[in-house]
């Protein structure tokens, strides 16, 4: 009969066998990932020789010097007041609706080029009769009622503004 085993020796593995599996694994994933190695390495002498990695070494060595100064400048009038800029706009932006955002700038964008069209092609003065001609031009009529309703809810917030 066998004899009862009466206490467990662990495997203990030394540095050495460590780094030697360690090693082993290294150069197993090496072998199976060649071409991505190797091209990581073509991008790292592309950075190196363009003084890239020099200065992003630079920047890590020196990052705490470089979070100061980021710091500082955010922290000036002018950076806050144009983040706030950023942000009253962002609000603007959340609260229009995108179908008639995207109609009006459509519209805006399609009339000026087709009016400087025109304008390139007609190089003719206008009197007054030609501007009354103009307002019974329903299109024209109906920009002119935009414009002056846009002034008119303009003028509303203003003068709310004030209370």
């Amino acid at each position: 009969m066998a004899k009862p085993i009466t206490t467990i020796q662990k495997q203990t593995i030394t540095e050495e066998e460590k780094r030697e599996k360690t090693i082993e694994e290294l150069k197993t994933s090496l072998t199976e990932k060649e071409e991505a190695v190797t091209e990581l390495l073509s991008i790292i002498e592309e950075l190196h020789k363009s003084g890239i990695l020099e200065a992003a070494n630079a920047m890590l060595k020196a990052k705490e010097d470089i979070v100061k100064i980021v710091i500082g400048q955010a922290n000036r009038k002018p950076v806050t007041t144009a983040i706030n800029h950023v942000i009253g706009m962002a609000q603007l932006l959340a609260n229009l609706d995108p179908q008639l955002t995207t109609k009006l700038l459509e519209s805006t964008a399609s009339s000026i080029a087709e009016a400087y069209k025109q304008t390139k092609e007609k190089d003719k003065k206008i009197g007054i009769f030609d501007l009354l001609k103009a307002v019974n031009d329903p299109d024209i009529n109906r920009a002119i009622r935009f414009i002056l309703s846009s002034l008119k809810e303009f003028g509303k917030r203003l003068d709310d503004d004030k209370s």
